[in-house]
Protein backbone atom coordinates (compact mmCIF):
# COMPACT_ATOMS: atom_id res chain seq x y z
CA UNK A 1 0.00 0.00 0.00
CA UNK A 2 1.87 3.18 -1.17
CA UNK A 3 0.40 5.68 0.58
CA UNK A 4 3.32 7.63 2.93
CA UNK A 5 0.09 9.09 4.94
CA UNK A 6 -0.70 5.62 6.33
CA UNK A 7 3.12 4.28 7.08
CA UNK A 8 3.36 4.58 10.54
CA UNK A 9 -0.29 2.83 10.74
CA UNK A 10 1.15 -0.49 8.52
CA UNK A 11 4.01 -0.06 10.87
CA UNK A 12 1.75 -0.22 13.82
CA UNK A 13 -0.36 -3.06 12.33
CA UNK A 14 2.54 -5.36 10.94
CA UNK A 15 4.00 -5.20 14.91
CA UNK A 16 0.78 -6.72 16.18
CA UNK A 17 -0.13 -9.14 13.83
CA UNK A 18 4.15 -10.40 13.97
CA UNK A 19 3.22 -10.70 17.95
CA UNK A 20 0.04 -12.23 17.45
CA UNK A 21 -0.92 -13.66 14.33
CA UNK A 22 2.60 -15.99 14.22
CA UNK A 23 1.21 -18.93 12.14
CA UNK A 24 -0.66 -16.96 9.85
CA UNK A 25 1.92 -14.24 9.71
CA UNK A 26 4.69 -16.81 8.97
CA UNK A 27 2.91 -16.85 5.46
CA UNK A 28 2.43 -13.27 4.59
CA UNK A 29 6.53 -12.70 4.05
CA UNK A 30 5.49 -14.55 0.54
CA UNK A 31 2.52 -11.67 -0.09
CA UNK A 32 3.53 -8.07 -2.41
CA UNK A 33 3.92 -5.66 -0.63
CA UNK A 34 0.70 -3.89 -1.03
CA UNK A 35 -1.55 -7.02 -0.05
CA UNK A 36 0.92 -7.69 2.94
CA UNK A 37 -0.04 -4.40 3.96
CA UNK A 38 -3.45 -4.60 3.81
CA UNK A 39 -3.41 -7.94 5.85
CA UNK A 40 -1.52 -6.36 8.70
CA UNK A 41 -3.89 -3.58 9.10
CA UNK A 42 -7.37 -6.34 8.60
CA UNK A 43 -4.98 -8.59 11.07
CA UNK A 44 -5.39 -5.77 13.49
CA UNK A 45 -8.91 -4.11 13.31
CA UNK A 46 -9.98 -7.65 13.51
CA UNK A 47 -7.32 -8.49 16.78
CA UNK A 48 -8.81 -5.71 19.07
CA UNK A 49 -12.56 -6.33 19.37
CA UNK A 50 -11.01 -10.14 19.47
CA UNK A 51 -8.65 -9.30 22.32
CA UNK A 52 -11.91 -7.50 24.45
CA UNK A 53 -14.04 -10.52 24.28
CA UNK A 54 -11.18 -12.93 25.09
CA UNK A 55 -8.50 -10.77 27.45
CA UNK A 56 -10.19 -8.13 29.19
CA UNK A 57 -13.42 -10.15 29.26
CA UNK A 58 -11.57 -12.66 31.54
CA UNK A 59 -11.22 -10.05 34.32
CA UNK A 60 -14.38 -7.39 33.70
CA UNK A 61 -16.95 -8.65 31.32
CA UNK A 62 -18.76 -4.87 31.39
CA UNK A 63 -15.67 -3.41 30.43
CA UNK A 64 -15.20 -5.88 27.45
CA UNK A 65 -18.69 -5.07 26.11
CA UNK A 66 -18.14 -1.54 26.60
CA UNK A 67 -14.90 -1.42 24.77
CA UNK A 68 -16.33 -3.28 21.77
CA UNK A 69 -19.13 -1.31 21.59
CA UNK A 70 -16.91 1.74 21.44
CA UNK A 71 -14.90 -0.11 18.98
CA UNK A 72 -18.28 -0.66 16.88
CA UNK A 73 -19.15 2.98 17.24
CA UNK A 74 -16.09 4.58 16.11
CA UNK A 75 -15.75 2.13 13.45
CA UNK A 76 -18.89 2.96 11.86
CA UNK A 77 -17.69 6.27 12.31
CA UNK A 78 -14.96 6.58 10.56
CA UNK A 79 -16.08 4.65 7.59
CA UNK A 80 -19.09 6.94 7.12
CA UNK A 81 -16.36 9.35 6.84
CA UNK A 82 -17.10 11.26 10.63
CA UNK A 83 -14.27 11.91 12.56
CA UNK A 84 -13.26 9.47 15.65
CA UNK A 85 -13.44 10.28 18.90
CA UNK A 86 -10.45 8.17 19.67
CA UNK A 87 -6.90 8.57 19.56
CA UNK A 88 -3.64 6.93 19.47
CA UNK A 89 -3.39 3.14 17.89
CA UNK A 90 -7.17 2.64 17.71
CA UNK A 91 -7.48 5.84 15.44
CA UNK A 92 -4.54 4.66 13.46
CA UNK A 93 -5.94 1.02 12.41
CA UNK A 94 -9.61 2.29 11.84
CA UNK A 95 -8.54 4.73 9.71
CA UNK A 96 -6.17 2.39 7.86
CA UNK A 97 -8.69 -0.05 7.66
CA UNK A 98 -11.02 2.36 6.51
CA UNK A 99 -8.47 3.18 3.20
CA UNK A 100 -8.49 -1.10 2.87
CA UNK A 101 -12.32 -1.55 2.51
CA UNK A 102 -11.98 1.61 0.23
CA UNK A 103 -9.42 0.61 -1.96
CA UNK A 104 -10.32 -3.10 -2.47
CA UNK A 105 -14.16 -3.10 -2.75
CA UNK A 106 -14.62 -4.76 0.65
CA UNK A 107 -18.40 -4.51 1.62
CA UNK A 108 -19.14 -2.68 4.81
CA UNK A 109 -21.48 -5.56 5.71
CA UNK A 110 -18.91 -7.83 6.20
CA UNK A 111 -16.77 -6.14 9.38
CA UNK A 112 -20.85 -6.10 11.05
CA UNK A 113 -20.78 -9.42 10.83
CA UNK A 114 -17.44 -9.66 12.57
CA UNK A 115 -18.04 -7.61 15.10
CA UNK A 116 -21.82 -9.27 16.09
CA UNK A 117 -19.90 -12.49 16.49
CA UNK A 118 -17.67 -10.94 18.48
CA UNK A 119 -20.71 -9.64 20.18
CA UNK A 120 -22.00 -13.52 20.95
CA UNK A 121 -18.92 -13.81 22.86
CA UNK A 122 -19.93 -11.61 26.11
CA UNK A 123 -23.12 -13.40 26.56
CA UNK A 124 -23.22 -16.84 24.71
CA UNK A 125 -21.29 -19.90 26.56
CA UNK A 126 -22.41 -22.96 24.40
CA UNK A 127 -23.77 -23.97 20.78
CA UNK A 128 -26.89 -26.30 20.62
CA UNK A 129 -25.55 -27.63 17.24
CA UNK A 130 -22.96 -27.77 14.77
CA UNK A 131 -25.23 -25.32 12.55
CA UNK A 132 -25.55 -22.96 15.32
CA UNK A 133 -21.63 -23.20 15.94
CA UNK A 134 -21.53 -22.75 11.69
CA UNK A 135 -23.18 -19.24 12.39
CA UNK A 136 -21.11 -17.78 15.28
CA UNK A 137 -17.93 -19.34 13.03
CA UNK A 138 -19.34 -17.48 9.69
CA UNK A 139 -18.72 -14.41 11.77
CA UNK A 140 -15.81 -14.48 13.26
CA UNK A 141 -14.03 -16.64 10.98
CA UNK A 142 -15.81 -17.12 7.67
CA UNK A 143 -16.11 -13.41 6.75
CA UNK A 144 -12.32 -12.63 7.45
CA UNK A 145 -11.47 -15.51 4.74
CA UNK A 146 -14.02 -13.51 2.55
CA UNK A 147 -12.70 -10.16 3.15
CA UNK A 148 -8.97 -11.80 2.19
CA UNK A 149 -9.81 -13.01 -0.74
CA UNK A 150 -11.72 -9.31 -1.69
CA UNK A 151 -7.64 -8.14 -1.28
CA UNK A 152 -6.41 -10.88 -3.31
CA UNK A 153 -8.54 -11.05 -5.84
CA UNK A 154 -9.15 -7.71 -6.40
CA UNK A 155 -7.11 -7.37 -9.66
CA UNK A 156 -8.34 -10.85 -11.05
CA UNK A 157 -10.54 -10.99 -13.67
CA UNK A 158 -12.69 -13.40 -13.05
CA UNK A 159 -13.66 -11.96 -9.47
CA UNK A 160 -14.99 -9.69 -11.42
CA UNK A 161 -16.01 -10.92 -14.26
CA UNK A 162 -17.08 -14.59 -13.35
CA UNK A 163 -20.14 -15.17 -11.04
CA UNK A 164 -19.24 -19.20 -10.84
CA UNK A 165 -15.81 -18.22 -9.84
CA UNK A 166 -16.61 -15.67 -7.67
CA UNK A 167 -19.40 -17.75 -5.54
CA UNK A 168 -16.61 -21.11 -5.70
CA UNK A 169 -13.76 -18.86 -4.10
CA UNK A 170 -15.55 -17.00 -1.62
CA UNK A 171 -17.25 -20.56 -0.34
CA UNK A 172 -13.76 -22.14 0.17
CA UNK A 173 -12.15 -18.99 1.88
CA UNK A 174 -15.48 -19.40 4.18
CA UNK A 175 -14.37 -22.97 4.68
CA UNK A 176 -11.14 -22.21 5.26
CA UNK A 177 -11.82 -19.53 7.94
CA UNK A 178 -13.72 -22.22 9.62
CA UNK A 179 -11.04 -24.85 9.53
CA UNK A 180 -8.37 -22.46 11.41
CA UNK A 181 -11.32 -21.24 13.86
CA UNK A 182 -12.79 -25.34 14.76
CA UNK A 183 -8.56 -25.68 14.85
CA UNK A 184 -8.62 -22.51 17.55
CA UNK A 185 -11.44 -24.01 19.41
CA UNK A 186 -9.89 -27.73 19.70
CA UNK A 187 -6.20 -26.64 20.96
CA UNK A 188 -8.04 -24.56 23.38
CA UNK A 189 -11.10 -26.37 25.23
CA UNK A 190 -9.59 -26.31 28.45
CA UNK A 191 -8.60 -22.34 28.69
CA UNK A 192 -11.54 -21.27 27.10
CA UNK A 193 -14.12 -23.13 29.47
CA UNK A 194 -11.94 -22.41 33.02
CA UNK A 195 -10.81 -19.09 31.75
CA UNK A 196 -14.45 -17.41 30.21
CA UNK A 197 -17.06 -20.22 30.55
CA UNK A 198 -17.15 -20.85 26.88
CA UNK A 199 -17.85 -24.41 25.34
CA UNK A 200 -16.92 -24.03 21.34
CA UNK A 201 -17.82 -27.52 21.15
CA UNK A 202 -21.79 -28.72 19.95
CA UNK A 203 -23.90 -30.12 22.45
CA UNK A 204 -25.20 -32.68 20.32
CA UNK A 205 -21.36 -33.83 19.78
CA UNK A 206 -20.91 -33.94 23.34
CA UNK A 207 -23.74 -36.06 24.04
CA UNK A 208 -23.01 -38.86 21.02
CA UNK A 209 -19.75 -39.18 23.39
CA UNK A 210 -21.30 -38.71 26.92
CA UNK A 211 -18.90 -35.91 27.51
CA UNK A 212 -20.40 -33.15 29.94
CA UNK A 213 -19.43 -29.92 30.49
CA UNK A 214 -18.00 -31.10 34.32
CA UNK A 215 -15.82 -33.01 32.16
CA UNK A 216 -14.10 -30.24 30.34
CA UNK A 217 -13.82 -28.67 33.78
CA UNK A 218 -12.36 -31.52 35.64
CA UNK A 219 -9.28 -31.26 32.51
CA UNK A 220 -9.12 -34.82 33.02
CA UNK A 221 -8.56 -37.13 29.09
CA UNK A 222 -11.20 -39.96 28.81
CA UNK A 223 -11.71 -42.35 26.45
CA UNK A 224 -15.13 -40.00 25.69
CA UNK A 225 -13.13 -37.01 24.97
CA UNK A 226 -10.36 -38.49 23.13
CA UNK A 227 -13.24 -39.63 20.82
CA UNK A 228 -15.14 -36.48 20.53
CA UNK A 229 -11.89 -34.84 19.66
CA UNK A 230 -11.55 -37.29 16.79
CA UNK A 231 -14.82 -36.61 15.06
CA UNK A 232 -14.07 -33.18 15.75
CA UNK A 233 -10.59 -33.49 13.90
CA UNK A 234 -11.35 -35.38 11.04
CA UNK A 235 -14.53 -32.81 10.45
CA UNK A 236 -11.54 -30.02 10.39
CA UNK A 237 -9.56 -32.00 8.42
CA UNK A 238 -12.44 -31.95 5.46
CA UNK A 239 -12.90 -28.02 5.96
CA UNK A 240 -8.88 -28.06 4.98
CA UNK A 241 -9.51 -30.08 2.08
CA UNK A 242 -12.58 -28.45 0.77
CA UNK A 243 -10.64 -24.93 1.07
CA UNK A 244 -7.61 -26.23 -0.76
CA UNK A 245 -10.45 -26.01 -3.93
CA UNK A 246 -9.94 -22.81 -3.41
CA UNK A 247 -6.45 -22.01 -2.83
CA UNK A 248 -6.07 -23.04 -5.99
CA UNK A 249 -8.16 -20.84 -7.58
CA UNK A 250 -6.20 -17.88 -6.27
CA UNK A 251 -3.78 -15.61 -7.79
CA UNK A 252 -0.60 -17.63 -7.60
CA UNK A 253 1.68 -15.51 -5.00
CA UNK A 254 -1.57 -15.17 -2.19
CA UNK A 255 -2.60 -18.73 -2.89
CA UNK A 256 0.71 -20.25 -1.92
CA UNK A 257 0.99 -17.50 0.85
CA UNK A 258 -2.40 -18.60 1.99
CA UNK A 259 -1.43 -22.43 1.33
CA UNK A 260 1.55 -22.00 4.05
CA UNK A 261 -0.62 -20.52 6.34
CA UNK A 262 -3.31 -23.68 5.87
CA UNK A 263 -0.60 -26.16 6.04
CA UNK A 264 0.92 -24.99 8.99
CA UNK A 265 -2.35 -24.59 11.13
CA UNK A 266 -3.60 -27.72 10.16
CA UNK A 267 -0.63 -29.35 11.36
CA UNK A 268 -1.77 -28.11 14.93
CA UNK A 269 -4.49 -31.14 14.58
CA UNK A 270 -1.44 -33.83 13.66
CA UNK A 271 0.18 -32.45 16.66
CA UNK A 272 -2.63 -33.12 19.35
CA UNK A 273 -3.17 -36.91 16.80
CA UNK A 274 0.35 -37.46 18.04
CA UNK A 275 0.10 -36.44 21.25
CA UNK A 276 -3.24 -38.67 22.18
CA UNK A 277 -5.34 -35.73 21.79
CA UNK A 278 -3.87 -34.60 25.23
CA UNK A 279 -5.50 -31.18 25.20
CA UNK A 280 -4.89 -30.06 28.75
CA UNK A 281 -1.17 -31.27 29.30
CA UNK A 282 -0.31 -28.32 26.72
CA UNK A 283 -1.10 -26.10 23.88
CA UNK A 284 -0.27 -27.45 20.85
CA UNK A 285 1.82 -25.29 18.49
CA UNK A 286 4.37 -25.23 16.22
CA UNK A 287 8.22 -24.11 17.11
CA UNK A 288 9.96 -22.26 14.25
CA UNK A 289 11.92 -24.66 13.11
CA UNK A 290 9.34 -26.68 12.33
CA UNK A 291 7.17 -24.05 10.64
CA UNK A 292 10.09 -23.22 8.32
CA UNK A 293 11.05 -27.05 7.65
CA UNK A 294 7.07 -27.26 6.65
CA UNK A 295 7.06 -23.87 5.04
CA UNK A 296 10.68 -23.92 2.67
CA UNK A 297 9.00 -26.61 0.32
CA UNK A 298 6.24 -24.73 0.09
CA UNK A 299 8.05 -21.63 -1.02
CA UNK A 300 10.60 -23.47 -3.41
CA UNK A 301 8.01 -25.37 -4.93
CA UNK A 302 7.24 -23.65 -8.69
Amino acid sequence: MEYPEYRNDVDLARAIHKKYGKSFYFGTFLLTKKHHDATCILYAFFRYPDEYVDTVYVKESQTAREKLNIWKNEWKAIYGGEKSTLEGESEQILRATKYVFDAYDIPFELSTHFLEAMSMDTWKREYATYEDLKKYMYGSAGVVGIIMTYIFCNDDVRFKGSEEYREKVLDRAEALGEAFQMTNFLRDIGDDIASRGRIYIPQEDMNMYNVSRQDLIDRKMTKNIRELLAFEIKRTHALYILADEGIQLLPPTAGKAVYIARVLYSQILRVLESEAFDIFRKRAHLTFIQKAYIALPIVLRT
